[in-house]
């Protein structure tokens, strides 16, 4: 009888630690391997937003370890392009195709879809070979791919306009530039990059073409790159201050923001 007795208690303490081995809330997802590929993925974009390119590489080579660990196609294939756009900038247009082909095996082979990305990448190598024509074809593709997404068909519209050097409708071009900084003040952006490319292109526009609002442009450009310390796009902007100022005949501010430039030069 005493063994008996027992026997029942073991059972019933071995299924008490069966029950509290569950989380209460039964969520069986484990994202270990996904955060450090999303975090490793967020420093390669500061990198290669600053320029440092094989820091960036390092970084991208980074997240694609831990998505593959996890088996995440989605991030697999986006870490690859984003070393394509590394190698981009580098201009090492062999490795940027190693990169696309390696994309698109997987989408073969697995489910997952990156083919807008991909033309992003394609438009991009288009433009810096010197085929504007294929470049703007990709670029006015994907603002027709993207009819609800306001920033993506900025963003690709005014690509579009980059790449085919057509001259620019600068009321179009201010009305879109409120609307992302009305996002961007309503915390409602989702993509930094693309502000910051609209940001620029409409100082650059505008200083080329001497317009009565290239300084007020240029500035704000500034500020915008001095809130998320790019100080290589802060010394690009200057250098688009000191361009104007020169072409005015304004040869004291020129002067003084050379003088910025120079002291920005020299990166930590």
């Amino acid at each position: 009888m005493t063994n008996h007795f027992l026997g029942l208690c073991v059972i019933c303490f071995a299924l008490s630690q069966a029950a509290c081995s569950s989380a209460p809330e039964k969520n069986y997802s484990i994202t270990r391997y996904k955060d450090l590929a999303m975090t490793w993925m967020a420093r390669g974009d500061r990198k290669r937003q600053e320029q440092r390119l094989d820091q960036a590489v390092t970084n991208y080579k980074t997240a694609y370890k831990y998505a593959n660990l996890r088996n995440d196609m989605k991030l697999m294939g986006l870490s690859l392009l984003k070393l394509a756009a590394v190698y981009l900038d580098k201009k090492e247009f062999t490795v940027v195709e190693e990169y696309i082909q390696r994309v698109q095996t997987m989408q073969r082979f697995e489910s997952v879809d990156l083919t807008l990305s991909i033309k992003a990448i394609q438009a991009k190598k288009a433009h810096l070979v010197g085929d504007n024509l294929t470049a703007t074809a990709y670029a006015n593709e994907l603002v027709n791919r993207y009819p609800e997404d306001i920033e993506k068909s900025i963003y690709y519209r005014w690509l579009a306009v980059k790449y085919a050097a057509i001259p620019v409708d600068l009321v179009a071009l201010d009305k879109d530039v409120q609307s992302l900084q009305a996002l961007k003040r309503s915390a409602k952006l989702e993509n930094i990059e693309i502000f910051s490319f609209i940001i620029y292109q409409n100082a650059l526009w505008r200083v080329n073409s001497q317009d009565a609002h290239a300084v007020d442009a240029t500035k704000s450009a500034i500020e915008h790159f001095s809130e998320l310390e790019l100080t290589n796009r802060i010394r690009d902007c200057y250098k688009l201050l000191a361009k104007y100022y020169t072409s005015m005949g304004d040869d004291q501010s020129a002067q003084y923001f050379e003088q910025r430039i120079e002291s920005l030069t020299i990166l930590p």
